[in-house]
């Protein structure tokens, strides 16, 4: 056996080369060190696999005919031993068949004798590639699963502790689970944490807005097609269910799904295969889905908007989570941690909050949950270089209180007051929005869930007038 020169240098590509011919082992190893490998070297397949058990290589080079195991089945002994070693077959150029039956077999490459070193050398620059690219993906992998665990939701409210608990228990399973609560509580987020917390972590997280597909494309983007399905389905494509396989299927805003589909997606849930659309036969998906909205379900299905079937199939696990409203003591710690995240996007120092400011954050009741509150603080890191947020840099929305008409009707609401009309419940409540967002039109529209055409023509319809000398609409104001 040959052993190299001198110590190789730190996270050299690990190369155990198995040869029993003692003068090419020797020619191999010594030349394969000096370009810079950890070699070691191996008279037969017995004394490899003794090696592998000691410490690992990254590549066994290996010769196709030795005595005693040969190098196809020393290749699957390798495979079920040492799983991530890349294995190269040293073969006579009458053996490439055999090499090409091993490369089927698994193996991943392999170098015609005679061959010159640096012919070796070549495959072995492409494994360290290879493995390489393996080691910044499982990084990245690593780095994606530490963001989204359910330990990082920030807040120590009671409701919080119940939502990480919530989700460390549906990770563990592997039922469907329904994500509830308002616009921006972070329903993706805990969604991820069920993903990277489970046994799917390695397996796709695909998630889809379902208010963003249209109905006509729904089905097609849904459950995929075959080539020649439809007009302009020049190629076969796989729709999000079968992208989901082997991972989690995350459903956003699951209520907007057509009615037709809804039935289709049931199916799919029940039965585990999928059938594309100008498909003669069906495929099989190996998913767990996970649903989210901000709907109440219950309501759509006595009302027949949402089939009670296909609800009861998601709602078999359930995460309630809170708006900011229910629990402001988680609001300080929230807001550092935001103000952290978009200083590092803005390559700037996160220098945190004044007093007065932690106070007015504190006091504002955030209907767009954690979504206004980061829009708010990108806002005002935008006015502050070099110093804290003060309560004077948030937005008049955060600092201001409410619009007195709103308060008035939160107050008749909470104290169980009647005589007051739908209309005048809307417009105070569109009053309050508009207040807190400071007529930002746009904003508005996100934390109402409607869009801006609509908004404008609510605005009209109640003849809301903003800040400022009394005006109909004016430039800046149409309703695109």
């Amino acid at each position: 056996m040959s052993a190299p020169a001198s110590p190789p240098p730190a996270g050299a590509l690990r190369v155990l080369v198995v040869e029993d011919d003692p003068r090419l082992l020797d020619i191999l190893t010594r030349h394969l060190d000096r370009l810079g490998y950890a070699v070691r070297g191996a008279r037969g397949a017995a004394e490899a696999l003794q090696l592998l058990d000691g410490a690992a290589s990254d590549v066994v080079l290996s010769d196709v005919r030795m005595p005693g195991m040969d190098g196809r089945t020393l290749l699957g002994e390798v495979r079920s031993r040492h799983p991530a070693s890349k294995f190269v077959l040293m073969t006579a150029f009458g053996s490439v068949d055999y090499a090409v039956e091993a490369m089927q077999a698994g193996a991943y490459s392999y170098v015609l004798k005679p061959f010159k070193v640096e012919a070796v050398a070549a495959v072995l620059r492409n494994a360290a590639r290879e493995l390489e690219l393996r080691r910044e993906v499982e990084g990245l992998r690593r780095e994606v699963m530490g963001r989204f665990t359910a330990d990082r939701l920030v807040g120590e409210s009671a409701a919080m502790r119940e939502v990480r608990r919530a989700l460390r228990e549906a990770a563990e399973a592997n039922a469907t689970v329904l994500v509830t609560g308002p616009s921006g509580t972070g329903k993706e987020l805990a969604a991820r944490a069920i993903h990277y917390g489970g046994r799917r972590s390695r397996g796709p997280f695909v998630p889809v807005n379902c208010a963003a597909v249209p109905e006509p494309l729904f089905e097609s983007a849904m459950f995929g097609h075959r080539k020649g399905a439809f007009t302009g389905a020049s190629e076969s494509q796989a729709g999000f269910l079968e992208q989901s396989s082997g991972g989690t299927l995350f459903l956003d805003e699951v209520a907007e799904i057509p009615p037709p589909q809804q039935a289709k997606l049931l199916r799919v849930l029940q039965d585990g295969v999928v059938t594309p659309v100008g498909g003669a036969r069906p495929v099989e998906v190996d998913l767990r889905v996970v649903a989210a909205t901000n709907r109440d379900l219950e309501a759509m299905v006595a009302r027949g908007a949402f089939r009670e079937d296909l609800f009861y199939r998601l709602n078999v696990l359930r995460i309630e989570m809170p708006p900011l409203s229910a629990r402001p003591e988680d609001v300080p710690a929230l807001a550092e941690h935001l103000l952290v995240d978009i200083a590092r996007s803005q390559g700037a120092p996160a220098l945190g909050f004044t007093p007065a400011a932690l106070a007015a954050l504190s006091a504002h009741r955030w209907p767009g949950n954690a979504r206004e509150l980061r829009n708010a603080l990108e806002r005002a890191s935008v006015a502050v270089r070099g110093r804290r947020i003060d309560a004077a840099d948030l937005p008049p929305s955060v600092r201001q209180p409410p619009a007195a008409g709103a308060e008035r009707v939160a107050e008749a609401a909470a104290e169980g007051a009647a005589g007051l009309s739908l209309a005048e419940v809307e417009k105070a409540h569109l009053l309050r929005i508009l207040a807190q967002t400071g007529w930002n039109r746009s904003l508005a529209a996100r934390l109402l869930g409607i869009d801006r055409r609509t908004l404008f023509a609510k605005i009209q319809r109640h003849g809301l007038v903003g800040p400022g000398p009394a005006r109909s609409a004016g430039p800046g104001d149409e309703p695109g």
